[in-house]
């Protein structure tokens, strides 16, 4: 969302932001120099927040209302209809239709949430693709060598790595046993971590009972992931459920082949010229791929050319911007002519 709005921004459109009081975003927002107004969303449906979005679209004059994840569309989309604007809603998950109804015109950030929603009975000329975008600069990451300093790995070792939420979800103990294997054969593997969550201590007993602690490095959240992934020689992704994968994105941009899980819309960005693809819970099959491209520097030279050349023909923030401004005057045209 923030990168949308900062390209948007950078082409010359408005953007104002209405945020949840009390929640941290509005004061992010304003530090950014972007017009924030908080308002008290409390209820999925809150009659307060939403007669709070009336008005403040009315005094600041909008022309499209786009929301971001369920709560925010509910009330954003239903105070739209009230305000007779139109209303755009991007779907970032799995998620179910309810929470989208009222808005205008849905955004999907892949063709699997796209047809997760028609198979709910959304239908398909209301909903466009938007993947997720990231602004793409060399000079985000550091060099491999200073990179793999400043997190503390050898410089002379091989480095797979993830970055995630730790949740159940995100298969991040599937991945530690894909290690554990991959390490019988390459002793000097190391598994960077990128992220934390409510998993991060039974992931770290895992690693215990795998005797995988001296090959495993937990760096929590940090906000220069993009910086630092040229430390990674490889980038694992073990999701059991994605709806696209932004993480993943970020990694191709940095260069590096990738070895995911075949699920949601992982597919849609993960090609066999940058990565390979196993099935989800399945540490054998994905340490069987890494290994195999551990043992081929040359292949992995190739899919790292191909990575970078996907992700910013495929996954710029400027193409996100572009597409989100044409499903923008879409709207805008139907309903003027409503």
């Amino acid at each position: 969302m923030m990168t949308l709005a900062g390209q948007l921004r950078e082409q010359g459109q408005e953007v104002t932001f209405a945020t949840f009081r009390g929640r941290g975003l509005g004061e992010a927002t304003r530090a950014l120099g972007y017009p924030t107004s908080e308002v008290s969303v409390r209820l999925k449906i809150d009659p307060i927040g939403i007669a709070q979005l009336v008005k403040m679209y009315k005094r600041t004059g909008v022309d499209v209302v786009h929301s971001h994840l369920s709560t925010s569309s509910v009330n954003g989309s239903i105070a739209a209809r009230l305000a007779r604007l139109p209303s755009v809603a991007t779907v970032h998950g799995m998620s179910g239709k309810k929470s989208f109804l009222a808005a205008h015109h849905l955004i999907a950030v892949s063709s699997e949430v796209r047809s997760h929603l028609i198979a709910q009975g959304v239908h398909e000329s209301k909903i466009s693709i938007v993947p997720n975008g990231i602004v793409m600069s060399s000079s985000l990451h550091l060099p491999k060598k200073e990179a793999r300093k400043k997190l503390g790995i050898p410089a002379d070792g091989l480095v797979l790595g993830t970055t995630a939420r730790l949740t159940s979800l995100k298969g991040v103990d599937h991945a530690l046993y894909a290690v554990a294997r991959v390490a019988q054969d390459f002793p000097n593997v190391h598994y960077v971590v990128f992220g934390d969550g409510e998993d991060h201590q039974r992931l770290a007993e895992i690693c215990q009972s795998l005797r995988i602690e001296q090959n495993v490095h937990w760096m929590g959240y940090r906000e220069d992931v993009q910086a630092l992934l040229p430390a990674l020689d490889l980038f694992l992704f073990p999701s059991l459920r994605e709806a696209m994968g932004i993480s993943i994105v970020e990694a191709l941009a940095a260069g590096l082949p990738v070895v995911a899980t075949k699920i949601g819309g992982i597919p849609e960005v993960v090609t066999k010229a940058c990565g390979t693809l196993v099935p989800p819970a399945d540490p054998v099959a994905m340490a069987d791929a890494v290994s195999e491209l551990l043992r081929d520097p040359v292949r992995r030279m190739r899919m790292s050319e191909e990575a970078w050349q996907r992700a910013t023909s495929e996954f710029s923030a400027q193409r996100m911007a572009a597409r989100t401004l044409g499903v923008y005057a879409a709207v805008l045209e139907r309903h003027r002519n409503a």
